[in-house]
């Protein structure tokens, strides 16, 4: 796998679930796979792009990784095993298979990490399970990913989980149509790509 160096923008986060989002941080899964996430800078860019996290816990995430760099890096490999072992269980469901047991034990691991970091804190009159660079360290962002991951395969509405029909794509996704038959991780991107190529597979009989 490549990895490459990439700035995240709004378009790299089509999922509908930060846990598909982190599994999409490898893009052309189904040619010549790209591994967005080349350092732990990387991961925080594409946690601020994501808005899932409080400015100041990724601010004291980045000063953490500047001040322990074998530590972030360390986290780093963590949260790709963690990604990876994401990646596995959803193509195996999107796709109607037994989910990898190897796989299913690595987000195990990962869910009793996320567990004993958490803290329950009250908002809105509901109880919710929270993280702080102060427990977590430089897990949280693979802590609260883990968190939303759980959250979506306990879901009953896993049968719109999706595998982008794109070339050079292989992103997973939540169909949210109507009719729930969404090809395409983004209809911008790759559902353009694929008109355009068959408009020119017609053009050439």
């Amino acid at each position: 796998m490549r990895i490459e160096r990439h700035a995240f923008q709004a378009a790299d986060l089509v999922g509908g679930n930060l846990a598909l989002d982190l599994a999409n941080t490898v893009t052309a899964r189904d040619s010549q796979p790209r591994d967005w996430l080349d350092d732990y800078d990387a991961l925080l860019r594409w946690a601020r792009q994501s808005g899932h996290y409080p400015r100041a816990d990724l601010a004291a995430l980045e000063s953490l990784a500047l001040a322990q760099p074998a530590k972030a890096a360390a986290a780093l490999t963590r949260a790709k095993t963690l990604r990876e072992a994401l990646c596995e269980l959803l193509y195996a469901l999107a796709q109607e298979r037994t989910p990898p047991a190897a796989a299913l034990a690595v987000l195990d691991r990962a869910r009793l990490a996320a567990s004993a970091a958490a803290r329950l804190a009250a908002r809105q009159g509901r109880l919710h399970a929270e993280w702080a660079p102060q427990r977590s360290g430089l897990d949280l962002i693979a802590h609260v990913v883990t968190a939303h991951a759980i959250d979506l395969l306990k879901d009953a509405q896993l049968d719109r989980l999706r595998i982008c029909d794109g070339h050079d794509c292989g992103w997973v996704f939540i169909d949210t149509s109507k009719n729930g038959r969404r090809r395409w991780c983004d209809m911008a991107t790759c559902g353009n790509v694929a008109k355009a190529r068959r408009h020119q597979q017609r053009s050439a009989h």
